[in-house]
C-alpha cells in the first residue's frame, strides 16, 4: 500500500491541505514546530486505521463545528481483497503515469481507491469509499479499513510491553493455532508458580521481541523473558510483562524502551503496510536514531528484493541525525500559508538538496538560510556569527531561526534557488568577479533569492584587502596567510608581486608605512595583496577564514563605507531580520 494523495479540510490546525506524494517508500515531513506535521499523520491514521475514532469540538478547525471535517486519502498498491468486486472493485479509480487521478481508469493507469472520512456537528464519523462516477459512496466498516494495513508506531505505549488486552505481544501470541488455550495456560501458570519462561508460547514471542529489538539498536542487558509484574490493580493479563532478565522492560531507559516497543510493533506489521512514525528521534542517541531508520529501510529493501509489497513509511523528525539518512526524493517540507492553509513542498532540484542533506542537514530546520559561495565566505560568516550576539541583545542567529549553508562554490546559486523553492527565506553571499549565468539568475529571481555581493567586480579576498584601512590589521592578515601557507612561500609571493622593493626584498617586515617605502599608493598595494590572496588561496579554508573574524570585524568598524563592510553589515541585518 502507498498513499498518493491526501486532502484535509477543517481538521485541527489545518484549514486546508492538498498533498500529492511522489513515489518513494520513505517520506519524511519536516517543518517548524506547530506547522502541522503530526496532524498530517493523525489525519492519515483517522481515515485508514481500523480502530474507531471519537471526535470532539477541539478536532474542528478553530472549534467551529459548523464546518465539517473532511479528509480524503487516495491509496495505490492495492491488495487483491480490495480490488475484488465484492469489496470495492466498482469504486476503483485510475492513477495516470503523470500522477493524475481519474474516476474512470484508462489503459496503463494504476488502480487506486479514495477513502473519505467526514465528521459534522453530530460528532459521528462516517468512512466511505468515493468515486465521482458512481452516484453513491460505499460505507466502510472497521474490518474493511483493516485491509489498508495502517500502523502508527508510537514507541511510547507501555501496554505493548505486556500481554494485556490489545497489546502487540498478545496479538503475536494469539497468532498460533492454539491461541486461547496457550494464553489461558499462561494465566494459570502465572497464578501457580510464575515460571512464565517455561510457557513456550510466551517464551517464543519474548525471543522474537529481543531479536527485533537488537536489530533496531535497543540495549539488552540479559535476555527478554516473560515475567509476572503485579501492580496495584492486582492480577490480570497485563500483569504478564516482558522482562530483561529480572527487570520489567517498562523500567528500562526511554530510548531502549521506545526501540523495543517499535520493534515489537514492527513484528506484527504485515507486508505492504503504511507505517506512520512521529518524531522517531524521541529518547534516542544519534547512533540509535540511525539504526532505527536503517532497519526500517532495510526491511523495505528486503521485501522489494523478493518482489513483495514494499509499503510506505511516513515519518516526521526534528533531528538532523535522522534527516541525514533521508534521501531528497523522500523529503517534504511543511509550510503554513495565510488562513492556516498547509502546503507540503517537495524538492524539485534533488541534486542540490542532496548536498545539504549530506553536509549540513541541521540547516533545513531553520527559517532563513544564508548560502555562502565558497569556503572563505562560509568560514568568515561562521566566525562573525560568534560576534553578532553582543550587538543583538545576546541573541544568536540560530535563536532568530537563521542558519548558514555551504554553497560548495559554483553550486551555490543552484542550491540557493532549490532551498528558496522549498519555502525558505534565502540569501546568497557570493563574489562579484564572475557573473551568474543568465538562466541561473532568472531562477534565483523567480525563487526570490536575495543576492549579497559587491558593486565592483571582485572576489572576497580582493574586497577584504580593499576594505582594510589599518596597516596593523593588514599585518595580522598576512600573518594568518603565513601560518596557513608557510612563511617562506608567502614572502616569496610578496617579493614577486612588489618588484619596487629594494634588492633585499620585502622580507618579513611590517607593512605599516609600506606605501611610502615602496613609493606606491596605498590603494595599489591593497589591490596587489588582494590579488595575491585570491590567486594563491591564502584564506580558502573555512577554518582559516573563521579565524579572521575578529580582524575583519575591526576592519569593517574602521571602514564602514567600504564595499566589503557594506556587504557584511547587510548580511548581519538580513540574518537578524
Amino acid at each position: 500500500m502507498r498513499i498518493v494523495k491526501l486532502s484535509v479540510q477543517n481538521f485541527r490546525s489545518i484549514s486546508e491541505l492538498e498533498w500529492t506524494l511522489e513515489w518513494h517508500p520513505l517520506c519524511c515531513l519536516i517543518g517548524p514546530g506547530d506547522s502541522g506535521k503530526s496532524t498530517v499523520l493523525d489525519a492519515i491514521e483517522a481515515v485508514l486505521s481500523s480502530r474507531w475514532y471519537t471526535f470532539g469540538e477541539a478536532d474542528f478547525r478553530g472549534c467551529d463545528t459548523s464546518r465539517s471535517i473532511k479528509i480524503e486519502v487516495t491509496i495505490a498498491e492495492l491488495s487483491k481483497p480490495l480490488l475484488s468486486d465484492e469489496k470495492f472493485g466498482l469504486y476503483i479509480r485510475g492513477l495516470a503515469p503523470d500522477g493524475t487521478v481519474r474516476d474512470e481508469p484508462e489503459d496503463g493507469d494504476e488502480p487506486v481507491l479514495t477513502v473519505r472520512l467526514s465528521v459534522d456537528a453530530t460528532m459521528e464519523p462516517l468512512w466511505e469509499v468515493v468515486n465521482d462516477r458512481t452516484p453513491y459512496p460505499r460505507t466502510m466498516s472497521n474490518r474493511d479499513r483493516a485491509l489498508f494495513r495502517v500502523v502508527r508506531l508510537t514507541g511510547d505505549d507501555a501496554r505493548h510491553l505486556t500481554w494485556g488486552q490489545g497489546s502487540i505481544l498478545s496479538k503475536l501470541t494469539e497468532s498460533g493455532d492454539e491461541a486461547a488455550q496457550q494464553l489461558a495456560e499462561a494465566y494459570r501458570a502465572a497464578k501457580a508458580s510464575t515460571q512464565l519462561h517455561e510457557i513456550e508460547s510466551l517464551a517464543k514471542v519474548a525471543r522474537e521481541a529481543q531479536e527485533r529489538a537488537v536489530e533496531v539498536g535497543a540495549i539488552v542487558e540479559d535476555e527478554y523473558i516473560p515475567g509476572l509484574e503485579l501492580l496495584k490493580g492486582g492480577f490480570s493479563s497485563g500483569s504478564i510483562a516482558l522482562h530483561d532478565g529480572a527487570v520489567p522492560l517498562r523500567l528500562a531507559g526511554t530510548g531502549t524502551r521506545r526501540l523495543a516497543t517499535l520493534a515489537i510493533q514492527r513484528a506484527a506489521i504485515e507486508e505492504g503496510a503504511i507505517i506512520l512514525v512521529d518524531e522517531i528521534e524521541q529518547g534516542l542517541e544519534p547512533h540509535r536514531i540511525l539504526g532505527a531508520i536503517v532497519h526500517l529501510r532495510q526491511s523495505q529493501a528486503a521485501t522489494a528484493a523478493v518482489s513483495k509489497p514494499t509499503g510506505q513509511i511516513v515519518m516526521t523528525t526534528h533531528s538532523d541525525t535522522a534527516l541525514s539518512e533521508i534521501p531528497p526524493e523522500g523529503l517534504y517540507v511543511c509550510r503554513r500559508a495565510s488562513g492556516n492553509i498547509l502546503r507540503i513542498l517537495h524538492p524539485t532540484d534533488q541534486d542540490a538538496l542532496r548536498r545539504v542533506l549530506k553536509h549540513m542537514p541541521r540547516a533545513l530546520f531553520a527559517r532563513r538560510l544564508l548560502v555562502c559561495e565558497g569556503d572563505t565566505e562560509l568560514g568568515l560568516i561562521l566566525g562573525l556569527r560568534e560576534l553578532f550576539p553582543s550587538r543583538h541583545g545576546g541573541a544568536s542567529i540560530e535563536q532568530r531561526g537563521a542558519a548558514v549553508v555551504d554553497g560548495e562554490g559554483t553550486n551555490a546559486p543552484q542550491m540557493a534557488a532549490a532551498l528558496a523553492a522549498l519555502g525558505y527565506t534565502t540569501a546568497l553571499y557570493r563574489d562579484s568577479d564572475i557573473p551568474v549565468p543568465t538562466k541561473q539568475q532568472e531562477k534565483l529571481d523567480k525563487a526570490g533569492v536575495h543576492t549579497i555581493t559587491y558593486p565592483t567586480d571582485m572576489a572576497i579576498e580582493e574586497a577584504l584587502f580593499a576594505g582594510v584601512a589599518d596597516d596593523e590589521l593588514v599585518d595580522e592578515l598576512l600573518m594568518e596567510a603565513e601560518r596557513y601557507k608557510g612563511e617562506a612561500t608567502v614572502i616569496d609571493q610578496l617579493n614577486k608581486a612588489f618588484p619596487e622593493a629594494d634588492t633585499s626584498g620585502i622580507g618579513n617586515a611590517s607593512f605599516v608605512g609600506m606605501d611610502s617605502t615602496l613609493g606606491l599608493e596605498r590603494g595599489e598595494i591593497m589591490k596587489r595583496l588582494g590579488y595575491l590572496a585570491k590567486q594563491y588561496a591564502w584564506f580558502k579554508n573555512q577554518y582559516i577564514a573563521r579565524g579572521l573574524a575578529p580582524v575583519v570585524d575591526q576592519a569593517i568598524a574602521q571602514s564602514p563605507t567600504s564595499e566589503f563592510a557594506l556587504a557584511l553589515r547587510e548580511i548581519e541585518a538580513w540574518l537578524y531580520a
